[in-house]
């Protein structure tokens, strides 16, 4: 038999603030409940304690709640209209409890402050006097002028008590936190933990400057240890820098206070400095209470380089942000955040030690985080078993988490797209992110100079230069080994050339040579580190003694980056360039022998349906001088002949067309050029 339904109806006036529940005669019946019997009763949202009374028209089917005792966020106005089961509604068995420990939720600081510890006790003893509670839920108390108290939340009742218990005079209550309104309801948020997939290094990391210096301050002290103050977050758009901070904030228990441009302008002159004092006032207060974080986003915005006279508005606002931050007591548990994508336009004196002096580079995805951050994204979607992440994050090279986020909601609705929109049994398939991979392209490319995505060349793909191939696995292995990245010039020469070649030696390409050398000269040599994570060249700071130097620096080893070229003209390129230290790894590539040619003709034609009769070992031998591309373009020519002959219908291609082709195509290369390469190659600079 089906349980009763009762239907929630609003309280009483007279009923507010006594705990109880009001229900007809045959509910109670049903319960086995008597006159103030206290109940659990399970709403949609939450629960609540309540004593067992009956209607005063003793009509069925109803029910009124006092919502004193109840779990946190559960409100009177979320019932309105809502019906309930009898079955939903359970009688317990309470004692009278012997001790329990709370938290009082005041209105403001301002209270807080002035309340004194006695007088707080007594408000406190007297708000939960004969009232049933249970662990962690909150009793509310009556909004009387005067009365600082909020709510206050039982964080801890007698080991012995199951489910509810009675508070009786006798019951010693022990105060164990006492908190402003702002900050309980900050904590009272979804506590459900943000996930941040392929930044759990960078989450530890931020972490520890949140939470050691706030919580082991005096061993701080004792060390002499000034706690950071100031922390830039700097990576490309959509990598996640603000969802790092709110994941990290959530973690630790601090208040996240976030502010951005917009919010901080003013129309008026001096508004937006008193709109950010404000800020800073209100971050201060929250402070006194537990960590806080002040967030500022998209500091480049706000805080743009000075010197400009068309910028004194964002002149005045930087100034006013330095004398803030200038101005922080270390008594404070504040640490100030921020992020940007284009650290350059800030104002170096925000960078200083004191200020943003922690630097968290944060940069796009790497392989494995894309698998780790398309494994979140796809959790909670219906995607079919022939869904390769590993694949899917290989093809994804350069996207960072809010394009992988976009990637992934275009192969849902390629999905929908393609089959019934209100199907139940709807699968995201492989073909599905394929299409999808066609419409979304990696933002962090779209800004990027220079930057190539280049589709995987494997080496059996390349035929021939078995000796070559061994040398540059050789260099790429070491590549791999030491650097993230390769910078790689095709046809140097004609990017660079030689000064010799200048009459005057001040030509465009004679500066890009200068600059070139000079970045060469950085890559693999010494440099120095500013504390933190801030790369600096140790001749910047020519106005620091030896001595400070060394205080303030420490030298590292830059391996960040090899630069690989290429040329047909060697013999144009500047000698700066090929000495050791900067292109010293020279490899000659010369054209497939006939073994090679063989390989690159396998290769060329794996695809083309060649007839039986077509000899490629003949092919080889006369392709004698040709080049891969050489090569490449007489299999595409054969082919062309077979469907001339065919009418452009599909055929095989026959040795025939191979003969005919030869006719016509012929080497790029001449027996003086590979005379000029091999002699070339011989000198000194090339052994």
């Amino acid at each position: 038999m089906a349980a009763a339904l009762l239907k929630l109806l609003p309280l009483d006036p007279g009923d507010e603030g006594t705990q109880r529940c009001r229900m007809g005669p045959a509910t109670l019946s049903t319960l086995g409940a008597g006159l103030g019997s206290p109940l659990r009763i399970t709403v949609p949202g939450g629960c609540c304690l309540c004593t067992a009374w009956p209607r005063n028209d003793l009509a069925d089917g109803y029910l009124q709640l006092d919502l004193k005792c109840k779990t946190s966020g559960l409100t009177a106005s979320k019932l309105k209209g809502l019906t309930v089961s009898v079955s939903h509604l359970k009688l317990l068995a309470c004692h009278r409890l012997r001790k329990v420990t709370v938290k009082v939720v005041l209105k403001n600081l301002t209270l807080k402050k002035s309340t004194p510890e006695a007088t707080l006790q007594e408000m406190v003893k007297e708000l939960l006097r004969n009232v049933y509670v249970s662990l962690h839920h909150v009793v509310t108390a009556a909004p009387i002028p005067g009365n600082p108290v909020v709510c206050v939340e039982i964080l801890a009742v007698d080991a012995s008590t199951e489910e509810a218990g009675l508070i009786a005079p006798k019951t010693n209550i022990n105060i164990k936190e006492v908190v402003t309104l702002e900050w309980y309801r900050h904590l009272s948020k979804d506590t459900a933990k943000i996930s941040v997939a392929g930044m759990d290094d960078l989450g530890s990391s931020l972490k520890e400057m949140i939470v050691l210096p706030f919580h082991f301050p005096k061993t701080f002290k004792k060390l002499g240890l000034s706690a950071p103050r100031g922390v830039l977050l700097v990576g490309p758009p959509g990598v996640g820098k603000t969802l790092l901070v709110k994941a990290v904030a959530r973690e630790v228990g601090a208040y996240l206070l976030c502010i951005s441009g917009p919010a901080i302008y003013g129309s008026r002159p001096g508004e937006s400095e008193e709109n950010l004092r404000r800020v800073f006032e209100q971050g201060k207060e929250l402070s006194s209470e537990g960590p806080t974080i002040l967030f500022i986003d998209e500091i480049d915005s706000l805080c743009p380089k000075r010197g400009s006279s068309n910028s004194i508005p964002e002149n005045r606002i930087v100034a006013q942000l330095l004398t803030l931050m200038d101005g922080m007591g270390s008594e404070n548990e504040m640490v100030i955040m921020a992020a940007t994508n284009r650290p350059d336009a800030l104002d170096p004196a925000l960078r200083r030690h004191g200020r943003f002096d922690r630097e968290v580079i944060i940069g796009t995805p790497t392989l494995k985080q894309r698998r780790s951050i398309l494994q979140l994204i796809t959790s909670n979607m219906p995607i079919s078993t022939d869904v390769d992440l590993i694949n899917l994050a290989e093809m994804t090279t350069g996207y960072v988490g809010a394009d992988l986020t976009a990637f992934c909601r275009e192969a849902a609705m390629q999905a929908v797209l393609h089959s019934c929109l209100d199907s139940v049994h709807m699968l995201i398939n492989m073909a599905d992110f394929h299409e999808a991979f066609k419409k979304i392209q990696p933002s962090s490319f779209r800004s990027s100079v220079g930057l190539t995505d280049f589709k995987p060349v494997t080496w059996e793909q390349i035929g021939g230069l078995e000796d070559v191939k061994l040398k540059l696995k050789q260099v790429f292995r070491q590549a791999r080994a030491h650097t993230p990245a390769i910078i790689f010039l095709d046809e140097i020469d004609s990017i660079l050339g030689s000064r010799s070649a200048c009459k005057t030696g001040h030509g465009a390409p004679e500066k890009v040579l200068s600059v070139l050398l000079n970045e060469l000269d950085g890559v693999g040599t010494k440099v120095t580190e500013r504390r933190g994570n801030k790369l600096q060249l140790e001749g910047d700071c020519q106005e620091q003694n030896e001595k400070e130097r060394q205080i303030e620096f420490q030298e590292v080893l830059n391996k960040d980056v090899m630069i690989v070229a290429a040329t047909n003209r060697p013999d144009k390129l500047d000698d700066a360039l090929l000495r050791p230290g900067r292109l010293d790894k020279i490899i000659y590539i010369p054209p497939p022998d006939q073994k090679g040619r063989l390989s690159i003709l396998k290769i060329c034609t794996e695809k083309i349906p060649i007839d039986s009769d077509v000899s490629l070992e003949y092919l080889a031998v006369q392709t004698k001088l040709f080049s891969g591309a050489d090569i490449e373009n007489l299999c595409k020519e054969a082919a062309l002949q077979a469907l001339q002959e065919n009418g452009l219908e599909a055929t095989s291609v026959k040795h025939e067309h191979f003969v005919k082709s030869l006719k016509t195509v012929k080497p790029s290369l001449t027996p003086s050029d590979l005379n000029f390469y091999e002699k070339l190659f011989n000198k000194e600079v090339f052994s």
